[in-house]
């Protein structure tokens, strides 16, 4: 736990550092040595807030701070400077968060919402127990729906399942087990969700899963918070325990029943493993 602990620390000064340019997700995630799916999981569980939240109060909460104390800057240079297309959405967002309009903050100077830099504090935790699997798995692709999640989803890859089952692609496939890749691209999330096809082949296919070695962990609860917690635990406390370290290059895989209607219905995750 210290190590991602730690390193979550060094992110948030990256963070910091980088609030008026632009923030590069995936490079984050390599810093972590975690696909982006699973640094933005962790990320929320550490801080408490989704990064993309996090880092638009920081950003709105400087920009509140400067609109105070400066009362001749423009609010165009200000929205400019905290990455905003125009005045008129930096003014929106603005408003959304604190209230009250920029134009307002500069000449009244009212009380704002500031959302604060965490502070980090170490303490020894007390080990706890985590049941997981090991298993060799060969190749094979996920046939069905993919789409994207962007770094502003609040819940990553949400928006994708609601349009696997919108667009109906659910009723077109045949098995009762649903294999979920979460793949890399460009800092954003490409999700797959679809049935495993065995007998696919192509190297240059995107949808492949390469033959690798898996730490394996059954979950009966799909609430994002024990979700988040879990990949903390299986990445920060069982990998270092056991000698592994996560594979890089490999998506993170879900195994799900194809029925869902039970409230205690039982899947998987599994993450890509070397030895360190």
């Amino acid at each position: 736990m210290y190590n991602g602990m730690k390193k979550i620390e060094e992110i948030i000064d990256y963070i910091e550092a980088n609030l008026t340019s632009e923030i590069d997700y995936e490079a984050m995630a390599s810093r972590m040595t975690l696909s982006v799916y699973e640094f933005r999981r962790i990320f929320a569980f550490i801080i408490g807030a989704p990064i993309s939240e996090y880092i638009r109060k920081r950003r709105l909460s400087l920009a509140a701070c400067e609109l105070m104390t400066d009362s001749k800057v423009s609010i165009q240079k200000i929205s400019e400077k905290y990455g905003y297309s125009t005045p008129s959405a930096f003014s929106k967002a603005f408003s959304e968060y604190h209230g009250f309009s920029p134009t307002v903050c500069q000449k009244e100077s009212p009380a704002v919402s500031l959302f604060p830099r965490p502070k980090f504090e170490w303490n020894i935790r007390r080990a706890e127990s985590q049941d997981f699997r090991i298993i060799c798995d060969g190749a094979y692709a996920i046939r069905g729906y993919s789409g994207i999640s962007d770094h502003t989803d609040t819940c990553c890859c949400e928006n994708v399942w609601n349009d696997f089952y919108e667009s109906g692609k659910d009723a077109e496939l045949s098995s009762e087990t649903l294999f979920v890749s979460y793949r890399d691209e460009g800092g954003v999330v490409k999700c797959c969700i679809g049935e495993r096809n065995d007998d696919a082949r192509e190297d240059n296919d995107p949808s492949m899963i390469p033959e690798c070695s898996w730490l394996t962990a059954k979950m009966t609860t799909t609430d994002d918070d024990a979700v988040n917690r879990k990949y903390n635990l299986l990445l920060y406390d069982v990998l270092p325990s056991v000698k592994l370290k996560r594979k890089a290059g490999i998506p993170t895989v879900e195994v799900f029943p194809r029925d869902m209607s039970r409230d205690d219905f039982e899947w998987e995750i599994r993450i890509p493993i070397e030895k360190e």
